[in-house]
């Protein structure tokens, strides 16, 4: 039996090429030219974005430095040490999801407060997304995937529904001038579509409970079943610019394709922390003030005295105990960041 092994090799040099099964995308090493290979993805719902170019990023950057408020002053310490661009794999998914939930809610009836329980079913279609990249976890991408789902597209197509939401065009329109305008690294996916269709699962389960339970209610419980329609693989470019402030290094990231900011880690002002300091030690007073009634004769006697409305003053004053305390733990904790995180 003789077996015959097949080397692929690049469109344009014609160079051999290392290719795993996993590969969607393969930069030759010897022209760069971006290679792509359907018979080995298997289908043909492989997608890019296309991507501004560096110089478009860092004026956006630029002009984002002029109007922070944070930099008033001090712009001219800023300098940036690094743009790096790359194209990351998203998985999208079209679910067909049905479930239901039971949660509990306060309402008003009659001057009073009283627990019901409630039944909601649902039944719709899900666009999500995950990125293919797990190994490591990046703010920026992460970010990135849950502003993609905020736009509530809905489509009975995914391949019309990323043309229009994300610009996605098929992997196969890559060609050597688009390449060259750009030379971004695309960063493969770490895992394949059975895998990828498990990920987007439990990301729509997710998605359900944030649409259909209600915010500051108590879920009871949660029943979520889920059928992935169709799958699609987008290479999304991402941007980042790196700078230096003060001897610290921080980062803006950017949608490449939108040139919207999507996260930032800034350095913490000293303002800042003076603003924190000042939060912190009002909740101490206000902590304060509500402790000394606990501990005052006067206070409880006044409680008795009023007998059938006794429970107002003490839960008003519990109320501000609590609050107090939680201003000055949330913004105490504030003080000892070196950044912040804007998205």
């Amino acid at each position: 039996m003789v077996v015959i092994i097949q080397t692929l090799r690049c469109r344009r040099c014609n160079a051999p090429l290392d290719v795993s099964p996993e590969d969607i995308i393969v930069v030759c090493p010897y022209c760069g030219f971006p290679n792509s290979f359907d018979e080995v993805f298997g289908e043909s719902n492989a997608f890019f974005a296309e991507s501004l170019p560096e110089k478009e990023i860092v004026r956006r950057f630029w002009q984002r430095m002029r109007k922070d408020r944070d930099f008033t002053g001090s712009r001219d310490r800023i300098s940036v040490v690094k743009v790096e661009g790359f194209y990351i794999p998203l998985w999208f998914g079209r679910v067909k999801a049905r479930g239901y939930v039971r949660y509990e809610v306060y309402e008003n009836k009659g001057g009073k407060k009283r627990k019901t329980i409630r039944h909601r079913e649902f039944r719709e279609i899900l666009t999500v997304c995950a990125s293919g990249r797990r190994s490591v976890y990046d703010i920026a991408l992460e970010e990135l995937t849950r502003k993609i789902e905020r736009l509530h597209l809905s489509f009975n197509d995914l391949g019309e529904m990323l043309k229009s939401a994300v610009g996605a065009a098929p992997l196969k329109e890559l060609d050597v001038e688009r390449w060259e305008s750009l030379k971004l690294d695309f960063l493969n996916t770490e895992f394949g579509r059975k895998r990828a269709e498990k990920i987007l699962l439990d990301r729509a389960s997710d998605r359900a409970k944030e649409l259909h339970v209600p915010r500051d209610n108590d879920l009871l419980s949660f029943s979520f079943e889920g059928t992935v329609e169709d799958v699609a693989l987008v290479f999304y470019p991402v941007w980042k610019v790196y700078y230096d402030f003060e001897g610290g290094t921080y980062f803006v990231a950017y949608d490449g394709h939108s040139g919207r900011e999507i996260v930032a880690l800034e350095p913490m002002r000293i303002w800042r922390k003076a603003g924190y300091l000042l939060m912190a030690v009002l909740g101490v007073v206000v902590s304060g003030i509500f402790a000394a009634l606990i501990g005052n004769p006067v206070f409880w006697r006044a409680v008795v005295e009023m007998k059938k409305g006794a429970v107002i003053p003490i839960l008003l004053v519990v109320a501000g105990l609590y609050f107090g305390y939680e201003v000055a733990r949330g913004y105490g904790r504030k003080m000892s960041w070196d950044v912040r995180v804007e998205r």
